[in-house]
């Protein structure tokens, strides 16, 4: 039972593992691009914060 729940637990951390490899690179790329980037280009790869932001300047909300 134990020898079943260890290969549970290495794929798990295999999997995981690629995941924050796969996050890490994508941080990086995005910090090599802060410098030069615009609104814009930021909000293209996420437009749930563009929404969030149109939505507060349509309705006046400065975050105050």
């Amino acid at each position: 039972m134990q020898v079943m729940e260890m290969k549970e637990a290495e794929y798990a951390s295999l999997k995981e593992s690629k995941r924050v490899v796969k996050e890490i690179a994508k941080n990086q790329e995005l910090k090599e691009k802060f410098s030069t980037m615009i609104a814009d280009d930021y909000f293209t790869k996420h437009l749930e914060l563009k929404k969030k932001f149109d939505d507060e300047i349509r309705n006046d909300y400065w975050g105050y």
